[in-house]
């Protein structure tokens, strides 16, 4: 028996499902995983016992030489490991959607094209067992011969209140698309699966959920090629009635001329055909790993073709006529008018004029140094209002000269100019407790760095918010590298941690400060969410409370990503792995 060896890239929430999966494929070996972060690092090794990781994935493209990667990062990385990938003749499974926008998905196609690999997306739903079934039903001619329509109410529960998506995926909140880019992309591959190919898309989407960025409701009708109509009905806002929204994600009716099949919440499948009563299906799904077992089922599936040297129904260039409807769903919600697919394309009409990324903690009661009580009701004085406590420095914030310097300059005093402008992201995760910054971890962009740059630096500490380690172990910039930036002339130094320096050293916290302060470099602490940016290149806004004399305010900080800003230089960018 051939074995195949492979790597994987990823220890995120869902790689989990396609370890497991790997591991009961005894064609397959999985020698090695890479993942900067030690944490989740440790946890995939204990809990699938793969002993050898790497930090970077090319060295482990290189010591390892597999047959195959499976790619399981959020979607901005996913162009640069294929690249390496496809270089080094390595077969790739990348997890959907291939890329954040259509142009870079058709160019990473592209990629694997030129040097011959096989690139395989894994997209599982369509090898759910349900709707294995009810394509074999189909095909067998169980509802006629011509099918007329298929409907699926999708409703997911996990998207209302202040603290949506927080306990699964917290990224979610900050997306610009959400509902039709995260969930919908599958049952768009889903309908062509079951339906064929779709000509025309009408679609209206909502936010209902004021907290997040994205749509999280949306109506979608297709038009497909066969002359059968679809619909998508879906919000991940209110829940439905069943046990495990997740299971089947919904319900489902086909209606044909000789009949209907239904699917219902629990994966019961039902037949009814015209004149007789509805009967129960009988056929194999189990509650295992993900949603039906449908992980398991679609390695299976990609290793079969790898090793017999088949077509795959997810290639990557087949695949791309999913991410072409996707694209004109979006154009027609924006038109609010039908788009026909054929009318899409790579260019940049296709991709989203800018992205906002909100890199903003949010204020609470909770939090440190805040402080929110009720001055009036609507009740007892007409309206609501609340009187807030905030210390200068809580959150998000930014500090001014003032902060660490006898008579300088105050908050008020800071030059919009700083504030807003162009800046770049240096991703330095995953980072160790109390880590000591210093010039060597910024080596990589030592040539990139010019005068007047806005840097910020992702360690992706704001996942600790908290924790006592948040602030108590905080990683702190040195002073050596402290004064290389001011060297460098830097306008502004942007970290994720509450503090460039040890809150609990106040000679460190003094020094540091003093060295960036002095050198007028603006500093913003407390930043958020530095890894949902789809790019290294962006504009930066941070504006602080104009409060005279201020020696720090907190700030609202945001990301506008424009379209063509995804495609930074590659001398620049570092790796974005799934953290």
């Amino acid at each position: 028996m051939k074995q195949l060896k492979g790597v994987c890239i990823g220890a995120g929430y869902f790689s989990h499902f396609q370890y497991e999966a790997w591991q009961r494929i005894s064609e397959v070996a999985i020698a090695a995983f890479s993942n900067r972060d030690a944490g989740r690092a440790q946890t995939i090794q204990q809990k699938f016992g793969i002993a050898k990781c790497y930090a970077d994935y090319r060295e482990m493209f290189d010591a390892e030489r597999p047959d195959f990667v499976d790619v399981i990062t959020p979607p901005p990385s996913h162009r640069a490991i294929c690249a390496e990938a496809a270089a080094r003749g390595i077969h790739i499974i990348c997890q959907k959607p291939l890329a954040p926008s259509l142009s870079e998905a058709v160019a990473l196609v592209a990629d694997a094209e030129r040097t011959g690999v096989r690139l395989l997306v894994h997209e599982n739903f369509r090898f759910q067992p349900w709707h294995r079934e009810i394509k074999r039903q189909l095909d067998a001619g169980a509802i006629g011969a011509h099918l007329h329509s298929l409907a699926f109410r999708c409703r997911m529960g996990d998207g209302w209140g202040q603290d949506a998506y927080l306990r699964r995926q917290p990224y979610f909140r900050d997306y610009p698309r959400l509902l039709v880019y995260e969930t919908g992309v599958h049952f768009i591959d889903t309908f062509r699966y079951l339906a064929g190919e779709i000509q025309r898309v009408s679609a209206w989407l909502r936010r209902l959920n004021p907290v997040i960025q994205g749509e999280d409701c949306g109506l979608l009708v297709f038009e497909f090629a066969s002359g059968a109509m679809g619909t998508w009905d879906a919000n991940r806002y209110n829940e439905p009635t069943c046990a495990n929204p997740r299971y089947t994600f919904g319900e489902f009716l086909l209606e044909g001329e000789g009949g209907s099949l239904r699917l219902y919440t629990d994966g019961r499948l039902t037949l009814q055909r015209l004149g007789d009563a509805e009967q129960q299906l009988d056929y194999h799904h189990e509650d295992r790993n993900f949603t039906g077992d449908c992980c398991y089922a679609t390695q299976r599936h990609l290793i079969d073709c790898l090793l017999d040297g088949r077509p795959s129904e997810i290639e990557g260039r087949e695949y791309l006529k999913t991410l072409a409807v996707q694209e004109a769903i979006y154009r027609s919600a924006s038109q609010r008018q039908p788009v026909r697919v054929a009318e899409i394309t790579a260019g940049p009409s296709s991709m989203p004029q800018r992205r906002i990324v909100d890199l903003t903690l949010p204020i609470d009661a909770a939090m440190r140094g805040v402080t929110i009580e009720p001055a009036k009701t609507i009740v007892r004085g007409g309206w609501n209002a609340n009187t807030l406590t905030l210390y200068s420095h809580c959150g998000t914030h930014m500090d001014a000269p003032r902060h660490f310097l006898e008579s300088a300059a105050g908050i008020d005093q800071t030059p919009l100019s700083v504030c807003c402008g162009p800046a770049k992201l240096l991703n330095l995760a995953p980072v160790a407790p109390s880590e000591l910054l210093d010039v060597a971890r910024l080596a990589p962009w030592a040539d990139e760095i010019q005068p007047g740059d806005r840097l910020l630096l992702r360690t992706d500490w704001h996942q600790r918010l908290g924790t006592d380690a948040y602030r108590d172990q905080l990683p702190r910039i040195s002073a050596e590298l402290a004064r290389w930036l001011v060297e460098k002339q830097i306008a502004l130094l942007g970290v994720e941690p509450p503090s460039v320096a040890d809150v609990n050293n106040i000679a460190e916290l003094t020094e540091v400060h003093r060295i960036l302060l002095e050198g007028n470099v603006a500093v913003v602490e407390g930043l958020a969410y530095l890894d949902q940016l789809p790019a290294t290149r962006f504009e930066l806004q941070v504006l602080p409370l104009r409060i005279v004399g201020g020696d720090g305010s907190p700030a609202r900080a945001i990301a506008i990503v424009h379209g063509s800003s995804a495609d930074s230089p590659k001398a620049f960018t570092l790796h974005r792995e799934e953290a």
